[in-house]
């Protein structure tokens, strides 16, 4: 009795530990891995195991933490006094997922849900890449002459998905030095389609466009919608060359 009543202040408590395959990721991957239980010094009943996704943003100048999804891996099951449990699973990470970066670290976090007790948890930090699609189009500006010097979440009220944009930031280096200020790329992705906003600053004049194509045939459907009207474009870069000229 005097076991339980420590393991209920988190004294001898069951721990948990995750580990994956991998930790570097893109949007859309699968993840795999397993949840290892170790049993404390009573016994112990889990009720349920959760693994979370969770990302950080800005919002009014200050990191907030949000939480992009939530996975229930298992089921009530019993943990006996030092025994131990191991969960493999695999999830699927949303497409909506944004790059890490620096200020803006993603992890996933696991929870055992064990009732008057202190739930134990386990952190793992992932490595998320742009989607493939996102990736080349990005490499296709900085070919262009621009380089990518910010990357950052913040939030956005208008956002149909999320709480918060993501924000490419690239400055001109090349023949647009001295044109323009700022170029800024915004992405919304989901498991059939691409949308990109552009945001290009001169001054005091901000030029905003929008692309979009299918994941399945990114260079049949690609096109661009200016003035109400969609039409079809070769490439993003070269389109975006072209307003800079106008």
């Amino acid at each position: 009795m005097f076991n339980k009543a420590l393991a209920s202040l988190g004294v001898g408590n069951a721990k948990v530990d995750t580990r994956l395959e991998s930790n570097h990721y893109q949007p859309g991957d699968l993840v795999r891995g397993e949840v290892m239980i170790r049993g404390g010094q009573a016994r112990q009943v889990v009720d349920d195991i959760y693994l979370y996704l969770v990302i950080h943003y800005l919002k009014n100048g200050k990191k907030v933490e949000h939480i992009l999804d939530k996975f229930h891996l298992s089921e009530s099951f019993e943990i006996p006094e030092k025994g131990y449990q191991i969960i493999p699973f695999q999830i699927r990470l949303p497409y909506q997922t944004p790059m890490s970066c620096g200020r803006f670290p993603i992890y996933l976090k696991t929870g055992l849900d064990i009732k008057r007790a202190v739930d134990p948890t386990d952190l793992d930090r992932i490595e998320v890449f742009p989607h493939s699609t996102v990736e080349q189009v990005l490499g296709e500006i900085e070919r262009s002459g621009f380089i990518m010097y910010r990357v950052f979440n913040e939030h956005h009220p208008g956002s149909k998905a999320l709480p918060f944009i993501q924000v490419f930031q690239f400055k001109p280096a090349e023949r647009y030095h001295g044109y323009l200020d700022e170029l800024n790329l915004y992405f919304d992705v989901d498991n059939h389609d691409v949308q990109m906003q552009v945001e290009i600053q001169r001054g005091t004049k901000v030029l905003n466009t929008a692309f979009s194509w299918q994941l399945a045939d990114p260079d049949g459907s690609l096109s661009l919608t200016s003035g109400g009207q969609k039409q079809h474009v070769e490439s993003p870069a070269a389109t975006i060359q072209s307003l800079l000229k106008k």
